[in-house]
């Protein structure tokens, strides 16, 4: 275990590892504070990585259809490369050969509030976030039911811009 200012910062070993870095409830820059040391006055400054937009990842995230308006969940997942053998025996085909590795870039699609769309919809906007699997679960779950009950919600009706005038106060 390293001992000294750089303790804390997560080693990336090579570009394929640059996204495991990135640590989404953090800023856009975080600062470090140094643990202790030679130098205990050094700040060590991190840059979250970089989303390339060729290369979407399979996750759970939130964003906005337009801007000002309220956040709805988006999931993007990779189809399996499914290959349907020929019945070779009487049994049917062996198991193994139904999901082998094809010999081509893996398929992605995507989903933005339950609705299927273009995956680089979702990829390529602005306002995406990621988020944990619980959050996503509430947030297509009970706070969807909760929306579909109150249609003075923003929450209802997520393509519009929220109106903090027409929000009742909460105290």
């Amino acid at each position: 275990m390293p001992i000294g200012p750089f303790s804390r910062i997560t080693p990336v070993t090579g570009p394929q590892l640059l996204p495991m870095a990135y640590q989404p409830d953090q800023a856009n820059v975080r600062v470090s504070e140094p643990i202790g040391g030679p130098f205990p006055a050094r700040r060590v400054v991190v840059r979250p990585a970089v989303r390339i937009l060729i290369r979407p990842q399979a996750g759970f995230y939130v964003m906005r259809l337009r801007s000002g308006a309220p956040l709805v969940t988006a999931l993007i997942y990779q189809l399996c490369p499914m290959v349907v053998p020929q019945p070779t025996t009487a049994t049917g085909p062996h198991p193994e050969d139904w999901c082998r590795p094809l010999d081509r870039s893996p398929r992605y699609e995507a989903r933005i509030d339950g609705k299927r769309v273009d995956s680089d919809r979702v990829w390529t906007a602005r306002s995406l976030r990621p988020v944990s699997r619980d959050e996503f679960e509430f947030r297509s779950g009970p706070l969807r039911r909760w929306a579909w009950e109150n249609p003075s919600a923003p929450e209802a009706n997520p393509q519009r811009l929220v109106d903090l005038d027409a929000i009742p106060p909460l105290f």
